[in-house]
């Protein structure tokens, strides 16, 4: 659900021109919302994997693994992002957390996947 609200969210804040200006579109802006797509969707394909094998169980954790790495990139472009589109210390505080929100409960959910199947499949 977060990673679905990360990603909403960054493709409604940069669908507008006069911030997210147009002449930055190929350079930045496609970047950063196919980044956060791409949050979404690994966070969606990990959760789509029905584990019923130890090679079932990589390619979920693969997926979360790749999905926080993505959290990682979002931040470094939203940081690049700030001085580039003037954006405002508050949206980009919020912005950030919901990204390092996001991040922070792909690790906690690989984890607890990790433990599960780990023990499943000794």
């Amino acid at each position: 659900m977060k990673a679905k609200e990360l990603s909403a969210y960054t493709i409604k804040i940069t669908a507008n021109p006069k911030v997210f200006k147009p002449e930055y579109q190929r350079a930045l802006t496609d970047r950063i919302v196919e980044t956060a797509l791409e949050v979404h969707m690994l966070s969606w394909s990990a959760n789509n994997v029905l584990v019923n094998s130890v090679e079932d169980m990589q390619r979920r954790l693969d997926y979360q693994d790749r999905a926080a790495d993505a959290c990682n990139n979002l931040l470094s472009l939203i940081e690049v992002a700030k001085p580039v589109f003037h954006l405002a210390t508050k949206r980009v505080t919020y912005w950030g957390g919901l990204a390092i929100e996001t991040r922070k409960l792909l690790r906690a959910w690989r984890e607890a996947d990790r433990k599960r199947y780990s023990a499943k499949f000794k």
